[in-house]
C-alpha cells in the first residue's frame, strides 16, 4: 500500500504511463509533420516571380560559388537562389543576420531555375550570404561556402 491508503499496481501505472505518452504525442504532433526550421536546408523555394533579366537589372547584391548563386532582395526580404550545375545537388542560400536569425532556402527547382524563400526581416540591421549543396539522398549539406560580407538589410 501507498502512502495514500491506495494500492499500487505496477501494470495499471505501466497502462497509465503510455496512455499518458500517446495522448502528448498526438496534442504535441498531431500525426502531422512538423515544419523546419528557417536555417534547415529542407525548406524549399518556390519559384520566382522576378525574370532574370529583372534580377540583374535591380542590382541585387549576389554572392556565386560552383553550382550556386545567392541574392539578396531587401525590397522584399527575399533571398533568391540560382541552380548552376547539373550535378544532382539542390543549390542551397543561407544567410544569417546581425540580430540572431538564420535561414536557409533551398533550390529543388533544378539547374537554370531561380527559387525565392520569403522572409520577414527588421528593417534595421545587415545579412550575411553563403552558398551550399544540399544532397537529398542523405539530407547533408555536402559543400558549403564562406559566408559573404555583411549587407544592409533596410
Amino acid at each position: 500500500m501507498s502512502s495514500n491508503g491506495l494500492r499500487r499496481n505496477p501494470r495499471s501505472a505501466a497502462v497509465i504511463g503510455l496512455a499518458a505518452l500517446a495522448l502528448g504525442l498526438t496534442v504535441l504532433g498531431g500525426g502531422q509533420a512538423v515544419a523546419a526550421p528557417q536555417d534547415d536546408p529542407r525548406t524549399i523555394g518556390t519559384p520566382v516571380t522576378m525574370s532574370e533579366s529583372a534580377i540583374t537589372a535591380a542590382s541585387l547584391p549576389c554572392i556565386t560559388s560552383p553550382g550556386v548563386k545567392t541574392c539578396f532582395d531587401k525590397a522584399g526580404d527575399k533571398v533568391l537562389v540560382l541552380d548552376t550545375a547539373k550535378d544532382g545537388f539542390s543549390a542551397v542560400g543561407r544567410w544569417s543576420t546581425d540580430y540572431g536569425r538564420t535561414g536557409a532556402c533551398r533550390n529543388a527547382l533544378g539547374v537554370g531555375q531561380w527559387a525565392e524563400c520569403n522572409y520577414d526581416m527588421r528593417e534595421t540591421g545587415h545579412i550575411q550570404l553563403n552558398n551550399a549543396l544540399y544532397d537529398g539522398d542523405t539530407g547533408l549539406l555536402v559543400l558549403t561556402d564562406t559566408y559573404s560580407g555583411w549587407l544592409s538589410i533596410g
